[in-house]
């Protein structure tokens, strides 16, 4: 395992060597599993043991819903932690898992103890709301002397996870503390320092036993609605929950085993009393356990009370024969709560405790806590972000190096070509020669770029007969009678610069191109003249020109300028009354208006079409 010291204990340069030697040993920066709990990871090992000689091993697939029997492992190696090596070379193979595990949850459910302190109601939470649940949840993580009644315990020894009663009634303790001794951890801290030579993902996790079998209990006993007590046997306690009527927990306590027998010391009394505390008109009482011969001892203790004493009544839960643990290893319940399919099925179940709160809080929250803190642990080691960062670091720092080295090899590369180019052995009619060479490819290629540009195509006969046909379609209403079409070159702009000195010389000389239409014309057709009346209706009208022609002189641009005078006046030869044989004669009568439209477009000397002012050859 790894020396890895706190990081608030050292400087920032021992910080980034850690977490240098933290990313470059494990593989904490790449393999997400690292950060999840044990029960998230789809391989897991689930141990049990309740101080018996034997120890419960189980594997689970959760990508499966595969239940295996694990490795043995021997009690005396669970307190010691020897072998654990060997154990976990044989978990990594396909042996107990259907592919070899990248990672594994490793899950300790302790049946052999289970105590309940109280908790104390001083503080600023008392454990009304669900939010002061989790205040003292993880409270007592961080500080349970703050929050036990008893202050003089000891946190090297034991570790305490809360317990909400949900369904206590007024005066009542709305919690308690469960406590688990810190005994394993040991073996769990091995089972860590093995892996991690490994690079392999182990994630830990203590739990109280007794507190998942209640979990369970509306898959064991689906039909149970609550008023009873559930006395769950083990082999060194009985741990005994009362739920109330509507099916809310309501107080727990733990009842040692004493000189070897399986029945608590008055149980029958104990159990009484507790019916009393959770108000129930009927003392009943499910014995749950996976010994046949406890719970026949047991049940002749509750019935030999019930004769002499006061009537309770009871019935047996054998696990070793319930169908809902079948294919569970060793039979045992507590395993359930990790089982997805399980789960939603006790979730989607139509039975009453489902229903409750306290029994949806279990499975989410209290079931499952872990009585280790491995977040203390955590916090040693960088996190994910910081290690992803810490590699992205490193890749630009080699790349800074990488183009550095680049960098010279190309700028040695390059003094050394160009100190031995030939142009430093030419000698001055050499040089003079290329120069006149150069100046001569100079001229040839502004001769090419002259004339490239004089036989640019700027006016086309068949566009301006298009340009009429754009502006006036068939059967449009309009009778042409004159038509005018000119461009010439707007020499006396550049004439006037250059004679005044004023700006750069000209290179080019725009182009004036006008189009002059006059003629007569319906009502319905001056809408077709009306729209030319606007710098945005003539652009349009030169775009669709340009679109549909494909000659670019007529497309708008910030270097050419439109204009447009249109006069309209009513045609005095125009007869409504007019005969179709006067019409034919003389077609002018039908037409009410005439007009005369001047187009003009001026290109400016920065125009790509504009005339170059200098001579070719």
């Amino acid at each position: 395992m790894l020396n890895i010291t706190d990081p608030c204990e050292l400087k920032a340069a021992d910080i980034y060597r850690q977490a240098q030697t933290v990313a470059s040993k494990t593989s904490r920066g790449t393999d997400g599993h690292w950060y999840k709990v044990p029960e998230e990871l789809p391989w897991q090992w689930h141990l049990w043991f309740d101080g018996g000689r034997e120890v419960c091993s189980a594997t689970f697939s959760k990508q499966h819903h595969l239940w295996r029997p694990g490795p043995v492992l021997p009690l005396a190696n669970l307190t010691t932690g020897e072998g654990v090596s060997e154990v976990l070379g044989e978990l990594m193979s396909s042996q107990y898992f259907k592919d070899p595990p990248k990672a594994l949850g490793v899950i300790l459910h302790v049946a052999d103890e289970f105590s309940l302190a109280e908790i104390s109601q001083t503080g600023e939470t008392s454990g009304e709301t669900a939010e002061d649940f989790q205040i003292l949840r993880y409270n007592l993580v961080d500080d349970p002397r703050e929050v036990l009644a008893d202050r003089e315990v000891s946190t090297e020894a034991n570790s305490w996870r809360l317990l909400p009663f949900n369904g206590a009634s007024a005066g009542q303790a709305r919690c308690a503390a469960v406590t688990l001794s810190r005994a394993r951890e040991s073996f769990l801290q091995h089972l860590l320092a093995c892996a991690e030579g490994l690079r392999m993902p182990v994630r830990v996790a203590v739990t109280s036993a007794a507190v998942e079998s209640l979990a369970a209990i509306p898959l064991l006993k689906p039909d149970l609605a609550g008023g009873c007590l559930i006395a769950f046997s083990f082999y060194k306690f009985t741990a005994v929950f009362a739920l109330g009527a509507n099916g809310e927990l309501q107080t727990a306590r733990s009842l040692a085993h004493r000189g070897g027998s399986s029945v608590p010391t008055g149980f029958g009394d104990i159990l009484w009393n507790m019916a009393l505390g959770a108000e129930l008109d009927t003392p009943k009482v499910l014995l749950v356990s996976a010994q046949p011969q406890v719970l026949q001892s047991t049940s002749q203790e509750l019935e030999l009370y019930s004769l002499s004493r006061q009537p309770i009544q009871f019935e047996t839960l054998s696990l070793s024969e319930h169908p809902a643990l079948t294919d569970i290893p060793g039979h045992r319940p507590e395993f359930l709560t990790y089982d997805g399919t399980a789960i939603e099925q006790l979730r989607t179940g139509q039975s009453p405790l489902t229903q409750t709160e306290t029994f949806r809080s279990l499975w989410s929250t209290w079931a499952r806590q872990s009585f280790m803190d491995t977040g203390k642990l955590d916090n040693l080691y960088p996190t994910q972000r910081d290690l992803r960062l810490l590699r992205f670091s490193s890749w630009l720092i080699y790349l800074m190096v990488f183009s550095l080295i680049t960098t010279s090899g190309y700028g040695t590369y390059a003094l050394f070509s160009a100190m031995n180019h030939p142009s430093w052995n030419l000698t001055p009619e050499d040089m003079q020669k290329t120069q006149a060479k150069h100046n001569l490819l100079l001229e040839e290629k502004r001769q090419i770029d002259i004339t490239s540009r004089l036989l640019q195509p700027r006016s086309s006969g068949w566009v301006t007969l298009e340009f009429i046909l754009q502006l006036f379609p068939e059967d449009s209403g309009v009778r042409l009678e004159n038509f005018q079409y000119s461009a010439e070159a707007a020499r006396q702009i550049a004439t006037s610069r250059k004679s005044k000195g004023k700006g750069p010389k000209a290179d080019a000389v725009g182009i004036t191109r006008t189009w002059t239409l006059k003629g007569l014309v319906k009502p319905k057709a001056l809408e077709l003249l009306n729209t030319l009346n606007s710098q945005r209706g003539l652009s349009s009208f030169f775009d669709r020109i340009a679109d549909t022609t494909g000659d670019e002189s007529y497309r708008t641009s910030p270097t050419r300028q439109l204009t447009v005078s249109l006069t309209q006046s009513r045609n005095p030869r125009f007869n409504a009354e007019a005969a179709p044989g006067d019409l034919s004669r003389d077609a002018t009568l039908a037409f009410p208006f005439n007009f005369e439209a001047i187009i003009t477009q001026t290109m400016s000397e920065k125009d790509p079409l504009a005339m170059p002012l200098d001579k070719p050859f």
